[in-house]
């Protein structure tokens, strides 16, 4: 079918119109947003409110506790009132660092999987915490329960499992800790700024900065001994350049062997490892079946001529090393004195 003259012209009119709305209509929303964000800056100045993302990328509007908020400023946006008096946390690093910037009292609920302060420990034995089993679907009806007035959650809980929970009701803050140094003072800043306690939050990093710089400070000159992190043995699996694991290492001195891997947990083999020849070998304790090198050696007889074997350098470490947070200045420090064999 062909189009004449008149049908081309027409046609090309029809474009320019839609071009020129299109491009209207975003200049509109463009327009509309900068008076939005003029209002919040006046807003917070006025107010003291305070405007962040959070892992998710989501807006949170941090607003002093008895500020209305005009309704053109909450619209698509999680309002959190500080100071909160009930927070519920869906991640031991979160937890960790609620205790230790003071706001343990406010705590009301945990997972599963928290086990650090003892204080923490003792109220949730005790039956005064809420108790999650899951960190990926929160359980609707233990959080009713809880009833808090805000919920931190990890990048492990689904996005939809954070609707869920705003759908609710509830205030949801997505906190990532990452993988790097950098990462935790982030994720520690941003939850002083969601509960009012900036100033501990800025003291507990300034805390942990100063303990990793003396550990720094002691390994720097030192040999760089080879370390293998099995973080699982059947499949076999590692810690590959992405991980936190890798930054504990680098940081207390030793050279992850599987650093150039470009996943957080890559699969490996036996081979690979007796290759590489590690000085050091590393997992957490509580690992099914395996607790010494005897255990080991019993899934990887080839493993005893590697240096780590043959000089007994193959250790268990606490499962409070893979938590990024408040003790991540402890665990570089355990972890240098393994791998160097010195006392820091």
């Amino acid at each position: 079918m062909q189009i004449g003259k008149t049908g081309v012209a027409v046609l090309v009119v029809l474009i320019l119109i839609t071009g020129s709305v299109t491009a209207y209509n975003f200049y509109t929303i463009s327009q509309l947003n900068q008076k939005i964000d003029g209002l919040i800056a006046n807003f917070n100045t006025i107010f003291g409110t305070k405007v962040f993302k959070d892992v998710y990328g989501r807006t949170i509007l941090v607003v002093p506790q008895g500020t209305e908020v005009p309704e053109i400023l909450s619209f698509g946006r999680t309002i959190v009132r500080v100071p909160p008096q009930r927070i519920a946390s869906f991640a031991p690093s979160i937890t960790e660092t609620l205790f230790s910037i003071g706001l343990g009292n406010q705590v009301v609920a945990v997972t599963k999987w928290c086990d650090w302060p003892q204080e923490m420990v003792d109220k949730k034995e005790a039956g005064n915490l809420t108790v999650f089993e899951s960190i990926i679907d929160p359980e609707v009806e233990k959080v009713i329960a809880a009833n808090p007035d805000l919920i931190l959650v990890s990048t492990l809980m689904r996005p939809e499992g954070v609707a869920k929970l705003e759908q609710l009701g509830f205030p949801v803050v997505g906190i990532g800790y990452g993988n790097s140094l950098d990462d935790i003072y982030d994720a520690v800043t941003l939850v002083g700024k969601v509960t009012g306690a900036e100033d501990s939050a800025e003291e507990l990093i300034n805390e942990l900065q100063q303990n990793i710089t003396k550990v720094s400070n002691v390994v720097a000159n030192l040999p760089k001994p080879k370390v293998f992190w099995m973080a699982w043995h059947d499949p076999l699996m590692s810690a590959g350049g992405p991980s936190f694991i890798n930054t504990l290492i680098q940081t207390a001195g030793g050279v992850n062997i599987f650093e150039s891997a470009t996943t957080a947990w890559p699969f490996v083999s036996s081979e690979e490892v007796l290759a590489q020849n590690p000085d050091v070998i590393l997992f957490s304790e509580g690992h099914p079946g395996i607790s010494n090198v005897d255990d080991l050696l019993s899934f990887f007889p080839s493993w005893s001529e590697i240096e780590a074997v043959k000089e007994g350098r193959v250790f268990a470490v606490s499962e409070s090393i893979i938590h990024p947070g408040p003790r991540t200045a402890e665990a570089i420090e355990i972890l240098a004195e393994l791998i160097h064999g010195i006392e820091i």
